[in-house]
């Protein structure tokens, strides 16, 4: 045998918008979605998309944390411990079912983040939509998830009553925010 010949290596291919992953492939598929819209002769350009299982999990784990929220606080205040009363049997239930809905929130914003919010920021970049909203929703959900841990663990009993509105105000603003991000999806539900 003789010697042997080095390989031959050819350079990576020409990237521009990133190192590859998924985020270069929600941006080639707002491009793609975009130059379509463009030929057909849409009026307006696509918005991003989510993935259909980040989509569906973000809407479970927000209902659910919006149903149990309220619940417990209408437990709490008209028929439990808020009003004076022994706490009501339903409220720890509800509280759990609350944290467990937080646990999926957590790994439903961090697949969210991986993806959607990278993607966008970049895209809206360019296109100058909706980048407001999404730091409005990120900044919120931080807060609500710091008011929740500040709550569970360090609130002195005096406090409590009070950052738990704060913590309830964060979450329902949270709400609000995230069907004013999702506005142009949701619009485009309902036209023919």
């Amino acid at each position: 045998m003789g010697p042997s010949k080095p390989l031959k290596h050819s350079p990576p291919p020409h990237r521009p918008h990133g190192a590859g992953g998924v985020i270069d492939l929600a941006l080639a598929k707002h491009a793609t979605a975009r130059h379509a819209a463009a030929a057909a002769g849409a009026a307006r350009a696509p918005t991003l998309t989510v993935a259909r299982w980040q989509r569906l999990l973000l809407l479970a784990t927000a209902a659910l944390l919006l149903a149990s929220g309220a619940a417990w606080l209408a437990v709490h205040y008209l028929l439990g411990a808020g009003a004076g009363e022994l706490p009501h049997p339903a409220e720890p239930w509800l509280m759990r079912l609350h944290g467990a809905g937080a646990f999926a929130a957590l790994f439903a914003g961090g697949a969210m983040a991986g993806a959607h919010v990278q993607a966008g920021w970049r895209v809206s970049a360019r296109l100058g939509r909706q980048r407001g909203s999404g730091i409005a929703l990120v900044s919120l959900l931080s807060l609500t998830v710091l008011s929740a841990y500040l709550l569970y663990y360090f609130a002195p009993e005096a406090w409590r009553g009070l950052m738990g509105w704060i913590h309830a105000g964060l979450g329902a603003a949270l709400a609000g925010t995230g069907l004013w991000h999702a506005r142009r999806r949701l619009l485009s539900w309902r036209k023919p």
